[in-house]
């Protein structure tokens, strides 16, 4: 137990007392107050408290909006059917699951909260004020201000008493980011790379990159001076998920190449290390004088590996010699998004605003309507199925169990695997009930003063703040709070009668119960599902940029792609055999993307024959990835890619980089054959070996 104390560091002390002082806070003007469960304000004040301030802020904002929004529905369900139960239960249902699907579609944004609050705090406020339609009103309100009391003690706390900003931590992670991805571009770059050392730093790489956005928008909350930089972090984002999709397509075709021509990729190996030594000199802020030092040896760098391209005529007739023109178009592509990064990296430092600088993108996570959808129809199907048996079973408890079922179906509606994270709430509100029995029947009843109540309380809430700072024991520790903080039910007027607890405490359990057999039985997906569902969404991806009639920007669809292979891997075991073959196809998506949309941008000003040529080509990439996604093996694309090449290079003007985009299209998808034209069976192997729940 010494040794488990000892492995927290004073942050996480600091976080545990910072979070049981707002909850004393909330606990004391509660009782001021004479609120009539200031328990609530005390849960409140655990659910919204975050390490960063800048997530309490988030939190506690959208919470407050999604509180009061369900309050005001709950008003009007039982305005509207106080003498209907069953319309009420409906109606209930149908805002419940609305509300799960809209947080589940905008998944990790802060704005799910809203429609998670919206639709639970419906539930917790409507019915118990349907069964006393006269003090409707003031019960909504008296939840509203428990609830807003412990966001608004939890919000003061975490941003008065020495806050932990998320503009510092943003910051930090801007700072180790450039020096990260030069070792992480050593790596790739190396003319002999070996992918079992370099899976777990990819997958790292990725998560740091991807995790900047998040980080970002707390940032935008908590520290002013972030905010005011926003657009060139969000632009420096953007590079550095550049520069990994550049990184990732050099490295597989220097393995490509290494396959079919060992001695090619010696000759290369000079520029390799070349461009990796630029990198690794140029790492953190740089000074004017060595901007422009650093910029002309890159320049120089830049000048040998042009004079090293293959001639137009070694293009048309030596077969490795558009593989060559690619790695060297990219690690060009690479030293500028460099040389990008770290100057506006400088100007994040210095916090100063270039007068000069590119339009900043914005960042586009995926969404899954469908998944949303799915998850709304759960949820409100359960909601139906507990009131059912409250109205039908008249069990005076039956209230709390339709309000618990509508909780877990809310919080655990975006899990890939909801059934087993129910499962588990369901053991630990167990957990936090025998807490509660102990505190009402053995402690509480002994003491009579405030103080004594706060010394009584805090070794439990102590021991859940610090255990709240490790991200795995979260889904455990929370249950625990709910079930003891609920069961125990502080107030002015304390009661102890075993006989309601025990009722109380079978209306938790049975309405978590309820909604945990309910997501094992309407949506038993598990990891395996999850990762298949984000390899069809890569493909589904692919067949639209393919066929869309107005080019997505470079920006969206890499941030979108990144994010999804952000999420795959989280999904997969690393440990597995078949974890390489999978990410790999995930990063092969990616770049035959970004051909397609090169192939889009320059499409209207190709000739005739060649603009046909491309369309048909684009046409068929689309069907085969559409008859994939069916199950069905597809024609290979690959003579269509290849007709639209040769066409661009006999054309006048200058098509190379159209030809260049066709190349790359037709090698990632001989690479990855399995992935894009339809071998189900090895997908379905290669998905279910590595997706391990």
């Amino acid at each position: 137990m010494i040794a488990i104390i000892r492995g927290f560091s004073w942050r996480d002390w600091l976080f545990s007392l910072k979070s049981f002082a707002a909850a004393v806070l909330a606990l004391y003007i509660a009782f001021q107050l004479d609120l009539s469960q200031p328990s609530w304000s005390v849960t409140t004040v655990y659910v919204v408290s975050q390490p960063l301030a800048g997530m309490v802020l988030a939190k506690s904002l959208y919470r407050v909006l999604g509180t009061v929004i369900g309050a005001v529905v709950s008003l009007v369900l039982v305005a509207l059917f106080s003498n209907a139960p069953e319309l009420f239960c409906l109606a209930l249902a149908l805002w419940i699951g609305a509300g799960t699907a809209v947080s589940i579609y905008l998944r990790d944004a802060p704005q799910a909260y809203v429609g998670m609050l919206s639709g639970y705090s419906a539930a917790i406020i409507g019915l118990p004020a349907a069964l006393a339609p006269e003090t409707a009103f003031d019960f909504a309100v008296a939840r509203c201000l428990e609830i807003i009391l412990g966001i608004a003690c939890a919000t003061v706390v975490h941003h008065l008493v020495f806050p932990q900003r998320a503009g510092a931590a943003l910051v930090d992670a801007l700072s180790s980011t450039l020096p990260t991805m030069a070792r992480w571009a050593g790596d790739r770059l190396s003319a002999e790379p070996v992918e079992a050392e370099i899976q777990m730093d990819r997958r790292r790489m990725v998560a740091a990159v991807v995790g900047l956005e998040q980080l970002r928008v707390f940032a935008n909350l908590d520290t002013p001076a972030v905010r005011a930089m926003d657009s060139l972090v969000r632009l420096f984002e953007a590079k550095l998920l550049s520069l990994l999709a550049h990184l990732v397509s050099v490295h597989d075709r220097i393995l490509l190449l290494r396959q079919r021509d060992p001695q090619r990729v010696e000759r290369l190996r000079p520029l390799l290390q070349a461009t990796t030594a630029h990198i690794a000199a140029w790492t953190g802020s740089a000074t004017p004088d060595e901007s422009r030092r650093e910029a002309g040896h890159g320049a120089r760098i830049q000048a040998e590996i042009d004079a090293a391209q293959p001639s137009r005529r070694e293009l048309e007739s030596t077969p490795n010699a558009f593989l060559v023109r690619n790695i060297l178009l990219r690690l060009q592509d690479i030293i500028d998004i460099w040389r990008d990064a770290v100057w506006i990296r400088t100007h994040i430092g210095l916090g100063v605003l270039p007068p000069e600088r590119e339009a900043a993108p914005s960042f586009q996570p995926y969404r899954e309507p469908a998944l949303a959808l799915t998850g709304g129809v759960v949820a409100a199907l359960t909601i139906v199925l507990s009131s059912l048996f409250w109205i039908y079973s008249a069990w005076p408890n039956g209230a709390t169990a339709v309000t618990f079922a509508g909780i877990m179906c809310a919080i655990m509606g975006a899990r890939d695997n909801p059934a087993a994270g129910a499962a588990m709430f369901f053991r630990m509100t167990v957990v936090g009930a025998v807490i509660a029995a102990a505190y009402l029947f053995v402690l509480l009843p002994t003491l009579n003063t405030f103080a004594a109540l706060v010394v009584a309380l805090a070794p439990f809430y102590l021991v859940c703040g610090l255990l709240l700072t490790i991200p795995q024991a979260v889904p455990m520790v929370m249950p625990v709070i709910f079930g003891a903080g609920g069961l125990i039910g502080i107030s002015n007027q304390m009661t102890y009668d075993f006989e309601a607890f025990a009722n109380n405490a079978l209306g938790y359990l049975v309405g978590i119960g309820f909604g945990a057999v309910s997501l094992a039985l309407f949506r038993p997906f598990g990891r395996e599902v999850a990762a298949t569902r984000l390899i069809h969404g890569l493909l589904r991806d692919l067949a639209r940029v393919a066929t869309a009639a107005t080019p997505q920007t470079r920006a969206a669809y890499e941030s979108r792609t990144f994010d999804r292979i952000n999420a795959l891997l989280a999904q997969l075991d690393p440990e597995s055999p078949r974890y390489g073959q999978s990410v790999q196809s995930g990063f092969a998506a990616l770049r035959v993307g970004l051909n397609i949309l090169v192939l889009r941008r320059e499409l209207p000003h190709v000739p005739g024959d060649v603009a046909d040529a491309i369309e048909g080509a684009l046409s068929g990439l689309s069907a085969a990835f559409r008859a994939t996604l069916s199950g069905h093996a597809s024609a290979s694309p690959a003579p269509l890619l290849e007709q639209a090449r040769h066409r661009a290079l006999s054309a006048e003007g200058d098509l190379l980089v159209v030809a260049d985009a066709l190349y790359g299209i037709q090698t990632t998808i001989e690479q990855h054959e399995g992935f894009f034209l339809g071998d189900r069976r090895l997908a379905s192997r290669s998905i279910g070996e590595a997706a391990t729940a």
